[in-house]
């Protein structure tokens, strides 16, 4: 970005944030930079070069649906247009159609598309603009394609975007009904792309309080039939809300971790200057709690500073019994003053130097609370916290931020590396920082947690089929924390949950290396994909979410 573009979005920030959170955020930008030149000084270690392209041209896919390209065009600039129309038509997957829906009241838009001369374009003037999700919806209607995509009216996709998506169509084993990408920015008219938004797979807990799957989206007829189009009660946040809402009709996603969208940023977008459309953030908050109420979940949704995020309070509304096994008296007594409970929790306290099966199988609760000598929540609403995100049964273990001298992060859940490396996420991370999107300072879900301070259901522990005996850290929570997840149930990371760790205290992540044999015998196909918190074009040498080099 320019010094005249940054120094505008630095103005605005200093005015959402305050001083004091502004300077934190400041560095934190500062820091990201250095990312984000790499990201530039590589870029086409990112996109496919003209050989390829011109290979998947030439690729026959056995199925091969037709893609309608569906844009709501208002006023649009005419270089703007042209790009977009341009980005389509150059696709190096050559069945799809471009539905444009123009609310414009000039011509502007219609006398851009009367210069061209391809039948996939498809445009229909409208008898007047009724906003983003009703235009939107009416490009629906002129839509053929049994998938269907979204493309703002100012943005481009990449040469492969659909090559990509039809890709994942081909090969997942089923065939998915949401597919989406990673995305990078635009400033104006520059093509020196920028910020790219290296998303995670589908994360249920992520994406109810940030709309990261964003740009760009597929999905099928069938799935757009069943949950109804865009809701223009939402407008502004109506792609969160249609997410949202395919998700609770059932819908299976892929994600596909390429760019393959570039978000234009200009002064008059919200990814430019969030403030400009504060009514969308409300809208968003609203789509959220009306998804939570639908999925029977009662909950308190508020914004943050940080506009798009949003904190979520469930509410507790059932009784749940508790033991928390912890190793010792002294623990137990350190513990109890710091724990505060809700009538609906009855909780009882087990103390035992092992907390292996026996001990477990032994326990007659619904959730089992395995706490480490010397582990210690900062706040006493922890286990309501905790208890709160397991209210609904697809949760399966929930653990929180572990914090070492000076407040660093020890780790907020753990990832597996396509090697089968088990590295912390966020290590070293000061608190002061939100980390990559935010996503530290977010609840979300992780692949794998310790098992030094964890509430597990003990259904889910029982279905996923104890913990194996043979391994030890971290191999044992490695096998466990994936037959679990392959047993259906999620597993969480709550930073607002801070535990803090006795002075000293590290975890060794190195696997043995008979352990590691056995876990890549039954595992080992799964790591291929990636850890589904992470991403391939993040550096795997560790958890800290570094742009790779090339």
């Amino acid at each position: 970005m320019d010094f005249k573009t940054q120094a505008g979005m630095g103005m605005r920030l200093l005015r959402q944030y305050g001083a004091k959170d502004f300077y934190c955020r400041f560095r934190e930008w500062c820091n990201f930079q250095t990312g984000n030149h790499r990201y530039q000084k590589n870029r086409s270690s990112y996109f496919p070069d003209r050989q390829e392209l011109e290979r998947q041209r030439d690729v026959a896919w056995e199925f091969a649906p037709l893609i309608s390209i569906v844009v709501p065009t208002y006023e649009t600039a005419e270089h703007f247009l042209r790009q977009l129309i341009d980005s389509v038509l150059a696709q190096t997957y050559g069945n799809l159609e471009l539905c444009l829906a123009d609310g414009s009241s000039s011509d502007c838009v219609e006398k851009v598309v009367k210069t061209y001369q391809d039948s996939r374009i498809s445009y229909k003037r409208l008898a007047k603009n009724d906003g983003i999700s009703e235009n939107t919806n009416q490009g629906f209607a002129m839509a053929k394609g049994e998938y269907l995509a979204l493309l703002d009216h100012d943005d481009l996709l990449t040469e492969n975007a659909l090559y990509e998506m039809v890709k994942v169509l081909n090969e997942e084993e089923v065939r998915p009904d949401m597919v989406y990408s990673d995305e990078d920015k635009m400033v104006g008219d520059s093509t020196d792309y920028c910020d790219p938004n290296f998303k995670p797979d589908y994360n249920e807990e992520l994406l109810r309080r940030n709309n990261y799957i964003c740009h760009f989206l597929l999905f099928s007829r069938e799935i757009l039939e069943k949950a109804g189009g865009l809701d223009g009660t939402y407008d502004g946040a109506q792609d969160h809300e249609f997410v949202l809402r395919c998700r609770r009709y059932g819908a299976k996603f892929c994600h596909i971790p390429k760019v393959l969208y570039h978000w234009r940023v200009h002064p008059s977008s919200t990814s430019y200057n969030p403030e400009s459309k504060l009514y969308a953030y409300e809208n968003g908050k609203k789509a959220i709690r009306d998804y939570l109420k639908s999925c029977g979940v009662e909950a308190e949704v508020e914004l943050t500073k940080d506009l798009g995020v949003y904190r979520i309070s469930y509410v507790r509304n059932r009784k749940m019994r508790v033991a928390a096994l912890v190793q010792n008296d002294k623990q137990l007594e350190a513990l109890k003053e710091h724990t505060a409970v809700s009538e609906l929790t009855d909780i009882s306290w087990l103390c035992s130097e092992k907390h292996g099966n026996r001990t477990l199988e032994k326990i007659n609760a619904d959730y089992i609370l395995i706490a480490r000598d010397g582990m210690l929540p900062k706040k006493d609403d922890w286990l309501e916290r905790m208890l709160a995100f397991c209210q609904e049964e697809r949760v399966g273990a929930v653990s929180g931020v572990f914090r070492g001298i000076g407040n660093k992060i020890l780790q907020n859940g753990m990832m597996v590396s396509r090697e089968g490396k088990v590295y912390p996420l966020f290590e070293g991370l000061s608190k002061i920082y939100t980390g990559y999107a935010h996503r530290a300072a977010i609840p979300g879900n992780v692949s794998t947690l310790p098992l030094d301070f964890v509430l597990l259901s003990k259904k889910a522990w029982e279905e996923a089929g104890r913990f194996d005996v043979g391994y030890s850290f971290p191999a044992r929570e490695v096998d466990f924390f994936a037959r679990m997840r392959g047993c259906g149930y999620e597993i969480v990371a709550d930073p607002e949950v801070e535990i803090r760790c006795p002075r000293g205290f590290a975890w060794d992540y190195n696997v043995k290396p008979k352990e590691f044999a056995r876990l890549k015998q039954r595992w080992g196909k799964d790591w291929q994909h990636g850890d589904m918190a992470y991403n391939d074009n993040f550096w795997e040498g560790d958890g800290t979410f570094t742009f790779r080099k090339q």
